[in-house]
């Protein structure tokens, strides 16, 4: 858990990587580096355990440093300032100018680079030297900062950083810091509840006697071992929290429980000695045979002479079009054809296809025309023989003309977006792959469908498409897993334990960021939130930067 200090590979300019990465965060959160948006101050705990667990240490610290130009701070895991030891009078009027407080945030969203914040953020012991800090008013100061983490519990607490006057601190701080962090984390456990360092021993006790998925659960308390997170796969923490109350209510059992995939796992439980609520799990795979994937039926085809075929880019709308009109090769007219040409042409060429009363027209993105031409196709949905489908994206999200026209439209179809498919994806991976390579059969680990349900998926079925072609031209194996998927679908350590809920909030936050183009600002507020709070979820979901 040491610090990094100053080690860490140079990016162009000299700069090092994770510093200048840490840059482009705060520009990307729009920090000003002039500190002209001051820190919000917010009530904290400062009695909390963490607090408490810190005190002894942090006037010991203290206490070692008696004489140099320093100042520490102690944070929350929101980066909020729980506590400032600083007898310096240039770093007080320092964290004075830019509003650093107790209970002001320091998290890398608002003060951008600097010791609390970018520790936070990478999960790791950081040093960030004078002009390497983000805000013009900290230049003045070097930082090391270290996340404190719950050693039952394995998240952040808080982060402890020193802060010393000058361009650049001496690298003994480094370690100095990182053994108090393990001081404060050893005195988080020495004054948890007798519960928890029960529930702890018991869990120590299970897996040092053997390797199989062993589970510990209390009222606040999840310890797993690797092989249990691969058994239960995606909601399997549900189902236990859903046992662990009914096991402490009538004792121990053992239960077969049932896996999204149609695998079994046995599960044997029993309550931990003298604790209210603890309970240990012995997991068990069994086999069982395989679900048949779930697949959407088909939608009866609309009789009406005009059809609209709206949905996201990518979810099959010229597909759908084509099923529509009954068949692979419809005439097509691109509304995309407008914009690079006259648009009486476009207009011309639409009426030369009705007139000569063609049987069907798909006219694909009507959602780009420019609005004369949706005065001008708006009529032809009432009058004459040709059967005309109209394809476009998000009906909430087209123009007022655009919207009238749709509007006269006979009968409409709404393709989801497959963020909202999830329950079907093993079955269109199926599909998908006996399309693209006749005779491959694909079959899905659960930990391979969770990886594949927590992704946003903004390129919706083409994108999945892409990425099935892809498996389905690998050489030897039918079964794919994690690892087998590309990089970016493969979940980071803290998306394995999400629940359900928590994996449709972070495909929610994944698709506002890639709507708004990774601006922060506009993702925040598309989903109602603050944007403290949308960086906060992302390090919670381990939502990547965009």
């Amino acid at each position: 858990m040491g610090s990094d200090g100053a080690v860490g590979r140079s990016a162009p300019g000299g700069v090092r990587e994770h510093i200048a990465s840490s840059w482009r965060r705060a520009r990307l959160a729009g920090v000003d580096p002039d500190g002209a948006d001051r820190p919000e101050v917010t009530e904290v705990d400062r009695v909390g355990r963490l607090a408490v667990a810190a005190e002894p240490v942090l006037r010991a610290l203290a206490a070692e440093l008696a004489g140099e130009p320093f100042s520490v701070q102690l944070a929350d895991r929101d980066c909020r300032i729980l506590d400032i030891w600083c007898d310096d009078r240039t770093l007080a009027s320092t964290f004075d100018d830019i509003g650093l407080v107790v209970g002001a945030a320091a998290d890398e969203q608002v003060l951008g680079t600097n010791g609390i914040g970018t520790a936070a953020e990478t999960g790791r012991g950081i040093a960030v030297h004078g002009e390497e800090h983000f805000l013009a008013g900290l230049k003045g100061v070097s930082c090391f900062g270290h996340p404190i983490r719950h050693p039952l519990r394995g998240r952040t607490e808080g982060v402890l950083d020193i802060t010393v006057a000058g361009g650049r601190a001496h690298p003994l701080f480094a370690p100095l810091l990182s053994r108090a962090a393990r001081d404060i984390e050893e005195r988080i456990v020495e004054t948890a509840r007798d519960g928890d360092r029960r529930l702890f021993l018991a869990f120590q006790e299970a897996t040092r006697r053997r390797s199989s998925p062993i589970a510990v659960l209390g009222s606040d308390v999840v310890l797993t071992n690797r092989s249990a997170v691969t058994v239960l796969g995606e909601g399997g923490m549900d189902l236990l929290a859903t046992l662990r109350t009914e096991v402490v209510e009538n004792g121990p059992l053992t239960r077969v429980l049932e896996a999204p995939d149609g695998a079994g796992i046995r599960v044997r439980a029993e309550t931990v000695a003298d604790t209210a609520d603890g309970v240990l799990f012995h997991l068990v795979p069994v086999r069982a045979a395989p679900r048949e994937p779930v697949r959407r039926t088909a939608r009866p085809v609309p009789t009406g002479r005009s059809v609209l075929v709206a949905g996201e880019p990518g979810t099959g709308r010229s597909t759908e079009a084509a099923r529509l009109l009954g068949t692979a090769d419809p005439v097509v007219l691109a509304a995309t054809d407008a914009l690079t040409g006259p648009s009486r042409h476009w207009a011309a060429r639409l009426s030369a296809l009705v007139g000569k009363g063609a049987p069907a027209v798909v006219v694909d993105d009507v959602d780009v025309l420019p609005d004369e031409l949706c005065t001008v196709l708006r009529p032809l949905l009432d009058a004459g023989p040709t059967r005309l489908v109209l394809t476009c994206g998000p009906v909430e999200e087209l123009s007022v003309p655009a919207a009238r026209l749709v509007a006269r439209c006979a009968s409409r179809v709404e393709l989801a977006p497959l963020r909202e498919r999830r329950d079907e994806l093993p079955g269109l991976v199926a599909d998908i792959a006996a399309r693209v390579r006749p005779g491959r059969e694909l079959i899905l680990t659960r930990s391979a469908v969770a990886a594949l349900s927590a992704y946003a998926w903004p390129g919706n079925l083409t994108e999945l498409t892409r990425v099935v072609t892809e498996l389905a031209h690998l050489p030897g194996t039918r079964r794919i897993d994690v690892d087998d998927l590309p990089e970016h679908l493969r979940p980071g350590p803290r998306t394995t334990r999400l629940g359900g809920r928590e994996r449709a909030e972070r495909v929610a936050i994944q698709h506002a960021l890639t709507v708004a183009g990774g601006n922060k600002r506009e993702a925040a507020r598309a989903l109602g939130i603050s944007r403290t709070t949308l960086y906060r979820r992302m390090r919670a979901l381990d939502v990547a930067e965009t």
